[in-house]
């Protein structure tokens, strides 16, 4: 790891549930000694990426606000996508949700809500499960066939709990079967009394993919013609990977 990624590595060490940190803890999360813990902070503070807070411990700073807005105003794939998002709550009256995999962690990227919305725990940028709901599911079973294997690896005793396989065989099975299929319903998975639909939006021919979900609640799901459902979101999530390629925003599928 170069010297420019283990301080950039410093921005993952904080989260909702550890927002702040001093330059120890820092220097020890990181495998660094003090000094060079204090001077990469020092160097993310002069970017306004942290900012040091009374007590001598540091926090995210105010330029990682300034990127969200940036990014939300005018991430490509948002301007593509969010009129076509809108398009389906309008059509169907359910919560429409755009999530992608960053490495590891699962996010919500856009939702397009209806008026009396459902009220959900998970929201832009807050990091989801990645075994629970239906929006995962349809990018993990995207992913070839290394990536898979590793991600099975590294959460064996989750992707059981879940249901999802207690070998590799049944859990590369079971991601075959929703590849195949195309799509996958969860309900009452990721929160009591929530449904959801998922469709894969592929993004390139690298196997990249995004995530397009309809989200409502358990009881209107059951009452809904779910293959109209489907119908409607492979509309959309075709629309959305030709709309990209056209604009060159991503690479042609």
């Amino acid at each position: 790891m170069t010297s420019l990624s283990r301080m950039l590595s410093v921005l993952n060490l904080f989260s909702a549930e550890q927002p702040k940190l001093d330059a120890e803890q820092i220097s020890d999360a990181i495998g660094c000694s003090t000094p060079t813990g204090y001077r990469y902070v020092k160097e993310l503070m002069q970017a306004g990426l942290l900012q040091r807070l009374n007590g001598g411990s540091y926090a995210l700073g105010p330029r990682i606000a300034l990127l969200d807005y940036i990014i939300r105003s005018s991430d490509p794939l948002l301007e593509i996508s969010i009129a076509i998002m809108r398009e389906l709550v309008e059509k169907t009256d359910c919560r429409c949700i755009l999530s992608r995999m960053d490495g590891p962690v699962f996010l919500d990227l856009h939702h397009e809500g209806v008026p009396q919305d459902l009220q959900l725990t998970y929201g832009r940028g807050r990091p989801r499960p990645l075994f629970k709901g239906s929006a995962p599911k349809v990018i993990i079973a995207n992913l070839p066939a290394r990536k898979l294997r590793n991600l099975y690896e590294q959460h064996v005793e989750e992707i059981g709990q879940i249901g999802l396989g207690t070998n590799w065989k049944d859990f590369q099975e079971a991601m075959s079967r929703i590849r195949r299929e195309g799509f996958y319903i969860s309900n009452d998975e990721l929160e009591a009394g929530i449904s959801s639909i998922s469709v894969p939006v592929k993004l390139s021919a690298k196997d990249s993919y995004a995530a397009l979900a309809l989200v409502t609640s358990t009881a209107r799901f059951e009452l809904i013609d779910q293959s109209k459902l489907l119908e409607l979101m492979r509309l959309a999530s075709q629309k959305i990977t030709e709309r990209a390629a056209a604009a060159g925003v991503l690479e042609a599928p």
